[in-house]
């Protein structure tokens, strides 16, 4: 059996990413079952620009939809399109 790099943490790294993806896809499926009225959306964008709080923001933000990514431009190509949140394990393997 292998042993472990006192300085190798990607076993770690892995983890981490799972638990983020994990969490990241809790929220945005529990987020697209809510609908929004129009005061409820602007009540929500207000409270994002004021919180500190990371985990709020992210939960605001895909609340409000700030952290949906735009989709491709025309004629651009994929190879440099940002990743989306939660797949930084497939980009890591």
């Amino acid at each position: 059996m292998a042993e472990k790099s006192d300085t190798d943490f990607t076993y770690l790294d892995q983890k981490l990413y799972a638990l983020a993806a994990m969490v990241d896809t809790t929220i945005r499926f529990h987020v697209n079952n809510m609908d929004f009225d129009e005061m409820e959306k602007d009540y929500l964008s207000i409270w994002l620009k004021k919180e500190r709080d990371p985990l709020l923001v992210t939960v605001i933000a895909t609340m409000t939809g700030d952290r949906n990514l735009a989709p491709p431009q025309e004629g651009e190509g994929t190879e440099d399109a940002a990743v989306p949140a939660g797949s930084e394990m497939a980009a890591a393997e």
